[in-house]
């Protein structure tokens, strides 16, 4: 093993630790890496060229492609007005309401992104979930699970398909067509689907729907503080009175005169017989009680508030989007309450309810929110691209009159791919379409990408070519191909999709697929094998990652939503993991010979 190899291997080890432990965003590791490539370029072999070379790679701009397509199928409401449609169909039976929002996801899933159509659908399924009295947390896991099997369905179902085909073509195994392992995705799909049909939907937890307001607990934290005659806050600023610092709490609302006061609060000057709505713990409270000119309103709780204020103060929960500006900030360094006229009053975070000192914690892609505000402002949230909200958005909020049209530019974009014109050359050309016919408009081509993902696929390509440059990647190979002469070619074929999903749960789906590809290509040549079977094992792999809410982007959108805990996902994921580790090399050997 050469230095250059060793220093391949440890810039993929520290990738590694980086993705699993969560510490910074997944993009800024990802760029970071690309940094590293750079500069330790003459020792990997990686020219700067080919450092940077992850922001021109046809998957990046092929993907980057499909973002702006799925936004306007988006921006239309095509997908909203079928999930309307559908769920009517659902019945009371959690068999046929089960049935209903996979066969739902499915097809849209095969051909938009999966990650944009579980975030259309998310609202439908809560909507469902509440008229037929039924627990959210048995229908959102399947909901993601679905879309992730139907995504291998076709080349544009997800990114990592795209990025697959792309890597393999780069190795010289030759890049996939449109449909060409379609026949072995729809063999995984039906048997994702039955699992959760037989099997999964007996596993999935029964967490009942509850009332906003009684999920959050919010009667305990929200009231009334009145600012009394003789307050030594009168003629002072909200932001002068430093009430949020020496209290710990925080004014939501300042109600003169039976008039509710606009955001910004801060610069107001507080008046006798203010009365100031705030979020407060019970022992936050007392001390406010006790304070010199304040007085708390005699027994006033939030859902008196909402009664008397019911066309004007709502509740509204939301998911934080992948694409979201919040990620990695808080809500005090976003100026979250001023820059969306709402306030945050509670948050879930990996499974927890959290309600304290909100102000402080760090915003992730997957926290769920609840806001309160004006239904004004909340309706402007709703129409927000970085979040995911849990009521649905009314139709007049979309262009339905150019869903025809957005649909017709999505099927030329198949169609010609299918018949053999390059998948980068046909979705750009749709995206261009996309916004000369009005289907979306030119600001909100740069709000449909996700960025998230373009730069961590230009950051990891990078570290994919130092593998390969340094001979990381055939050394590693020439290891798998000794082992592999004790084992039937099939049972390799099984490990490397085994490694892959593994992979997968601990880090970036993307970034499995770039480490794995070159080592399966590899091995595959030096058994004699097909090289492009060990890539397709290598890409479902990637592609259906059940056994934790963190392992794929759909199951942490619902996360929050379905009220689930961590083990959730195992329970009910984990058997079809390994399920599909059996299964699906079967199909392989069986449809694409090795």
């Amino acid at each position: 093993m050469t230095l250059a190899m060793l220093l391949a291997f440890a810039l993929l080890l520290v990738a590694l630790i980086l993705f699993a432990l969560d510490l910074f965003p997944i993009d800024f590791v990802a760029f970071a890496l690309m940094a590293a490539v750079l500069l330790l370029g003459p020792w990997l072999n990686v020219s700067p060229e080919e450092a940077i070379s992850g922001f021109s790679n046809p998957a990046t701009i092929t993907v980057l492609a499909m973002f702006i397509l799925s936004g306007g199928i988006y921006r239309t409401g095509a997908v909203n007005l079928l999930a309307r449609r559908a769920i009517r169909l659902a019945g009371d039976s959690e068999l046929r309401q089960l049935l209903v929002v996979m066969l739902l996801v499915g097809p849209i899933s095969a051909f938009l992104n999966n990650t944009a159509a579980v975030a259309i659908l998310i609202p439908f399924v809560m909507a469902l979930a509440r008229e037929r009295k039924r627990a959210p947390s048995k229908l959102l896991i399947p909901l993601s699970y679905t879309s992730q099997l139907a995504g291998v369905i076709t080349l544009i179902g997800t990114s990592t398909n795209i990025l697959a085909s792309t890597l393999s073509a780069r190795e010289g195994a030759g890049g996939f067509g449109m449909f060409e392992f379609t026949p072995i995705g729809l063999l995984i799909f039906a048997t994702g689907v039955l699992y959760l049909l037989l099997v999964g939907r007996r596993l999935l937890p029964e967490r009942r729907a509850e009332e906003i307001a009684e999920k959050y607990h919010v009667k305990e934290y929200l009231t009334e503080v009145v600012v009394l005659e003789d307050s030594p806050l009168v003629g002072k600023t909200l932001l002068e009175s430093k009430l949020s610092e020496q209290f710990d709490i925080q004014v939501l609302e300042i109600l003169r005169d039976g008039h509710k006061l606009s955001p910004p609060l801060a610069d107001r000057v507080l008046q006798p017989g203010d009365v100031l709505f705030i979020r407060a713990s019970r022992d936050q409270l007392l001390k406010i009680k006790d304070a010199e000119g304040l007085a708390l309103a005699p027994e006033v709780r939030h859902g008196a508030h909402l009664a008397e204020e019911g066309d004007e103060i709502a509740l509204l929960e939301v998911v934080i989007a992948p694409n979201s500006e919040l990620i990695g900030g808080t809500l005090e360094t976003t100026n979250f309450r001023n820059r969306y006229g709402c306030t945050v009053i509670a948050m879930w975070k990996h499974g927890v309810l959290l309600r304290e000192r909100l102000g402080k914690v760090r915003l992730d892609f997957g926290d769920t929110l609840l806001l309160q505000g004006e239904r004004s402002a909340l309706e402007r949230v709703k129409r927000d691209p970085g979040f995911i909200v849990t009521e649905e958005v009314e139709l007049e909020a979309f262009r339905t009159e150019k869903i025809p049209v957005a649909l017709g530019i999505l099927a030329g974009v198949v169609v010609f791919a299918a018949l053999g014109m390059p998948i980068l050359v046909t979705a750009l050309v749709g995206c261009v379409a996309m916004v000369l016919t009005g289907c979306l408009k030119v600001h909100e081509l740069h709000e449909s990408i996700r960025w998230d993902v373009i730069f961590l696929l230009a950051g990891v390509i990078p570290l994919g070519l130092a593998l390969e440059n340094t001979g990381a990647a055939a050394w590693l190979a020439g290891l798998a191909s000794e082992a592999a002469q004790y084992v039937p070619p099939l049972v390799v074929l099984g490990l490397f999709y085994v490694t892959t999903m593994i992979l997968t749960e601990l880090i970036s789906n993307n970034a499995a697929v770039v480490v794995m590809i070159p080592v399966g290509v590899t091995t595959a040549r030096l058994l004699g094998l097909d090289p492009q079977a060990f890539v397709l094992a290598i890409m479902f792999a990637a592609s259906t990652s059940f056994s934790t809410p963190v392992g794929y982007q759909t199951n942490t959108m619902v996360y929050g939503p379905g009220g689930y805990k961590f083990l959730d996902f195992t329970r009910v994921g984990g058997p079809l993991n390994l399920l599909l580790a059996v299964l699906t090399p079967l199909y392989i050997y069986g449809l694409w010979g090795l």
